[in-house]
């Protein structure tokens, strides 16, 4: 898996903030950053279409979730068993490091 990702300071900020937080709406996001929830909202979804955020629906709520946390919470949630597409079309993430983050989990090195 080779992806060369650039992220640009704008992102790094919205980024550290998930990544601090774990799991987060755009909303509070936008507190943490000073900026507002639409922008928020649209590197929050610029970081799921990389691959580097989960995107679930909680109710009317989409929730973003730091990757490893969101694959742990779904393993948990659907079984250990789940099919590695399956499990990455429930958290909106690429199948690929979905199943990169699983196969960790499995081995006990995250």
């Amino acid at each position: 898996m080779n992806r060369k990702i650039t992220i640009r300071p704008t992102l790094m900020k919205t980024l550290k903030t998930v990544l601090d937080l774990k799991k987060v709406t755009a909303d509070v996001v936008s507190q943490r950053t000073n900026r507002p929830r639409t922008i928020e909202s649209k590197y929050l979804s610029e970081l799921n279409r990389m691959g580097i955020v989960a995107k679930v629906r909680e109710g009317r709520k989409v929730v973003y979730i730091e990757a490893v946390t969101a694959v742990k919470e779904a393993i948990a949630r659907y079984g250990p068993d789940v099919n590695v597409e399956q499990l990455a079309h429930q958290i909106s993430m690429p199948a690929d490091i979905v199943r990169f983050i699983v196969e960790k989990v499995r081995t006990g090195k995250l």
